[in-house]
C-alpha cells in the first residue's frame, strides 16, 4: 500500500498543477507581522536569507522593540517547496522552525510553518506565511510556556 501511495504522490501533484520545485535560487526578504504590530502599536520587522530548491533552508533575524525588555529572534527553517502556475510563479512551502528568542534572557523556540509566495516580476516576490511555535520566553515573566500562532507578510528578491 505504501509503495502505491509513493508512486501516486507525484502523479497527484502533477494532476493538480503542483510540482516539486526544480530550479534553485537564493532570496533576500523583509518580513513583518502585521497583527502583532497593530496589537502592540509597534513594528515587528525582520530580514531573511534563504536557499530555495526542492528543499529550502532559511535563516532570519527579527526585532520587536516595543515589547517589555525588547524582543529579538533568530530563527532558521527547513522544508519542502512546491510550485505551480506558468513559469512556476507560485511557490508553496512547509517545514519546521528552530531558533532562539532574546528578551531579558535567551530562550529556545521551535515550531512549524507554511507559506505561499507569488512572483511579481522575474526577481521580486510577495508572500504570506503562518507559523505555530512553542515559545519558552514566557517563563521569565511568570507566564506558562505555550504555543503561539503568527502570520507574516514577506517581500523579497531572488538571485
Amino acid at each position: 500500500m505504501k509503495a502505491i501511495l509513493l508512486y501516486l504522490f507525484p502523479v497527484l501533484l502533477t494532476a493538480q498543477g503542483l510540482e516539486v520545485k526544480k530550479s534553485e535560487d537564493f532570496t533576500l526578504s523583509v518580513i513583518t507581522d502585521p497583527r502583532a504590530s497593530f496589537k502592540e502599536s509597534g513594528l515587528f520587522i525582520g530580514a531573511e536569507i534563504e536557499y530555495s530548491g526542492t528543499i529550502y533552508t532559511r535563516l532570519g533575524i527579527s526585532n520587536f522593540s516595543v515589547l517589555q525588555d525588547g524582543y529579538t529572534e533568530a530563527i532558521g527553517g527547513i522544508g519542502l517547496n512546491l510550485t505551480s502556475g506558468y513559469f512556476d510563479n507560485i511557490r508553496y512551502y512547509a517545514g519546521v522552525r528552530l531558533g532562539v528568542i532574546k528578551r531579558a534572557m535567551t530562550n529556545a523556540t521551535a515550531g512549524v510553518e507554511a507559506g505561499i509566495d507569488f512572483k511579481i516580476s522575474d526577481k521580486a516576490f510577495i508572500g504570506l506565511r503562518t507559523s505555530y511555535d512553542y515559545r519558552s520566553d514566557q517563563k521569565f515573566y511568570d507566564y506558562p510556556n505555550h504555543m503561539v500562532g503568527s502570520g507574516y507578510i514577506r517581500i523579497g528578491t531572488n538571485f
